[in-house]
């Protein structure tokens, strides 16, 4: 009897060790889980600061709030109770919130990594081409050793630095159009031309692309955004009042080519009265180049430098602006079509290019957004309606993002389809306290929109030489309103 009853003691022995065993493994592995939920928490944390885009009192009542319910979660899963029930609750808790935390915190290092890049000072440049008609011998220019080539407007700095890649003589000529000619009728054999020139002369001379190829490419280095002044004006955005210009620039690539600027809006905004007002200037309205004191389009201040368009508009509306945006089309093919296509309104039944638009709603993908936002011919307003229509693809842009999922579920596409197509001069800390100061007070805005007039013209440029070109006239009532606008908003 006492045999058995010993053995009956052992057995319970034994489980009870087995029990506490089991009871160890599952307090460590609770633990542990624990502990992984407390990291992916910490690094939720830092990664929101590390935008620093919340306003202290937000930052405080966050921190409060990720302690307080991380040591409750913690405690819940890693603390040994009676009933396990708690410890499952916690974990279950901690599971769901751990997924929330790293799908946010994903969102948030796409953003912060597009940031860095948008805020990052980029120099500009241009390419430079030597370009020969396509049934020529020529190759590279080893092959042209010796021979002239044409020019215009070329800067001494990139002549030498092309002459030190070959002994060519260069022959600088009056007219851009005219040496594009020559080289079609076999006047000339080989012309030095921009990218941005080589462009003007595939829209000015028929078959020129067809016709031509390019046998060397020189990169040449223009300038960096840090030439336009921020600080030495009371408009900048430490004080509230300030401007921004953006450039929207007819070229596909990198950012940092120089090309025409072929969307031109200048926004005004006063964050003491909440007021932002866009002014949209025509690409082809006949201006006073800041730098060079001669007529040309506004769109090929661009080939300058966006300094030189910044500096033109002001000449312009008598206005100081201290920071610009610019953005290639490349970013309007690949917005649109990360988005899905976006339903544009057209004001008119048009065909271009092999696009059909219909008058209302025309749902389009990134090329034929590009089409209809670049199009004036078909329209006997030119240059007027195709401001219209690229805020009529702005908008159709911006209902897509703000009236659907989309912006959920394709966020980081969004965020990675805009990478590298955004250049500017404005300051990250200052873009972080707008955020702050909107997040603080909430406040409503008021959005004005205006647009520049005139009338169309035929005209030699200071770009293109002798070669008239279709202008806009600026229309001086128009011109003087948008003024009267802007001083309005800035308080004067």
């Amino acid at each position: 009897m006492s045999g058995k009853h010993s053995q009956g003691n052992s057995e319970k022995r034994k489980n009870k060790v087995e029990n506490s065993r089991n009871d160890k493994i599952v307090q460590n592995v609770f633990r542990v889980l624990a502990v992984i939920y407390a990291i992916i928490t910490i690094v939720f944390y830092i990664s929101v600061l590390s935008l620093n885009l919340l306003p202290g009192i937000y930052v405080t009542i966050f921190t409060v709030f990720i302690i307080l319910v991380t040591l409750a979660i913690v405690l819940g899963i890693a603390k040994k109770y009676k009933k396990r029930m708690i410890n499952i609750i916690c974990i279950i808790l901690a599971i769901i919130i751990s997924f929330i935390q790293i799908f946010a915190t994903n969102y948030i290092f796409a953003t912060k990594g597009f940031l860095d890049s948008m805020f990052k000072e980029v120099e500009e440049t241009e390419d430079y081409y030597i370009v020969v008609k396509k049934s020529s011998k020529y190759e590279t220019i080893d092959d042209i050793e010796g021979k002239e080539v044409y020019l215009f407007q070329i800067e001494e700095a990139v002549k030498e630095q092309v002459k030190s890649e070959a002994n060519i003589n260069l022959k600088e000529q009056e007219n851009l159009t005219q040496i594009g000619q020559d080289l079609l009728d076999n006047k000339v054999e080989a012309i030095l031309v921009s990218s941005t020139q080589n462009n003007i002369l595939k829209e000015e001379i028929e078959n020129f692309e067809e016709n031509t190829k390019t046998i060397s490419t020189t990169t040449h280095t223009i300038q960096t955004s840090s030439n336009i002044e921020t600080q030495n004006t009371k408009y900048n955005m430490k004080n509230g009042i300030f401007n921004v210009y953006i450039s929207g620039i007819d070229t596909s690539g990198k950012i940092s080519n120089v090309s025409r600027s072929d969307a031109n809006i200048l926004v005004t905004v006063n964050t003491n009265t909440h007021e932002v007002l866009l002014t949209s200037i025509p690409r082809d309205y006949y201006v006073t180049l800041h730098s060079k004191r001669a007529k040309d389009k506004l769109t090929h201040s661009g080939i300058y430098g966006v300094s030189e368009t910044v500096t033109t508009v002001e000449d312009l509306l008598d206005i100081d602006i201290n920071y610009y945006v610019r953005v290639n089309f490349t970013t309007v093919i690949k917005l649109v079509d990360t988005l899905g296509g976006v339903d544009v309104y057209s004001d008119y039944d048009f065909a271009v290019s092999g696009y059909q638009y219909k008058k209302g709603y025309n749902h389009v993908d990134g090329k034929s957004a590009l089409v209809f936002s670049r199009e004036r011919h078909s329209f006997a307003s030119g240059d007027n309606q195709r401001v219209k229509n690229q805020q009529h693809v702005i908008e159709a842009i911006i209902n897509k993002v703000l009236n659907s999922t989309t912006i959920l579920t394709k966020y980081t596409d969004i965020l990675n389809s805009l990478n590298g197509s955004f250049q500017t001069n404005i300051d990250q800390n200052d873009i972080s306290n707008l955020v702050k100061d909107q997040l603080q007070s909430m406040s409503s805005w008021k959005i004005k929109n205006n647009a520049l007039t005139g009338s169309g013209a035929s005209s030699s440029t200071y770009s293109m030489g002798s070669t008239k070109l279709y202008v806009m006239i600026p229309d001086a009532t128009s011109v003087e309103k948008a003024k009267d606008q802007i001083k309005a908003v800035m308080g004067e």
